[in-house]
């Protein structure tokens, strides 16, 4: 039986408790960095794949469905894995998601490359789904970027705990991921402080993101619907 006495106790001692904040320009690779008195400050990047309409497409408890989520899952992980940058990759129910060290603003045009890869895989997906008679899905694609507080929590001597990201670059990756492919608000979707640490390197390599690139009309995000044209057009040859 849970015992709130116990529990009281448990959590004035968490509250009086000194805490151990360092700075650090990457996430530690070890967990053993990370204890329960302890935390990180790192410049981190997070990209979050969401599926539009999932609910629709779950109804279906099928081997179908199953399939395409494996498809989905499967090669978006391939391109997260392929940077090397990144700290954590993840499923969290119709979302894939990677979290990055982010150190200069050159990791974070990486990321970006990143979410092109992607929206452009989406069409080979699709294309191929169509191909084999299945129905096609969208998704909305997320980034953001912050100085984050990373600190492990959980139940002490339990072997249940996690790190906890304190800061907006995971919650805004997820809420535009939410956001994306919705609307009229294409299918990736960066917070303005993301846009502001890319946009003079894209514009480096070609000046047209200017105008690829639009502000939300709210002005709390901007939003693309960029390709690698390669990529696009291997499928077109091929599918």
């Amino acid at each position: 039986m849970y015992n709130y006495v116990d529990s009281k106790n448990t959590i004035e001692n968490i509250l009086s408790s000194k805490s151990d904040i360092t700075k650090k320009s990457r996430i530690p690779a070890s967990d053993g960095e990370f204890t329960y008195e302890n935390g990180v400050k790192v410049w981190v990047g997070a990209l979050f794949v969401d599926i539009v309409d999932s609910a629709k497409i779950f109804k279906n408890a099928n081997v179908d469905t199953a399939k395409i989520m494996r498809c989905f899952c499967s090669e978006i992980i391939s391109i997260l894995k392929d940077n090397s940058n990144y700290y954590e990759i993840g499923i969290r129910g119709d979302c894939v998601y990677a979290i990055y060290n982010a150190q200069t603003q050159d990791d974070l045009k990486r990321i970006f490359i990143d979410a092109f890869t992607i929206n452009t895989f989406m069409k080979m997906l699709n294309a191929l789904l169509k191909k084999y008679g299945y129905e096609t899905i969208t998704a909305g694609i997320g980034l953001g970027c912050d100085e984050e507080l990373v600190v492990k929590a959980g139940k002490s001597g339990s072997g249940i705990n996690d790190k906890i990201w304190i800061g907006k670059a995971l919650v805004d990756a997820a809420h535009l991921a939410d956001t994306a492919n919705r609307q009229y608000i294409e299918p990736i979707a960066m917070s303005n402080l993301f846009y502001s640490n890319v946009i003079d390197l894209l514009v480096e390599d070609n000046p047209k993101y200017n105008e690829w690139i639009k502000r939300s009309n709210t002005y709390t995000f901007y939003h693309c619907n960029i390709i690698s044209t390669e990529f696009n057009d291997w499928i077109k040859n091929n599918i």
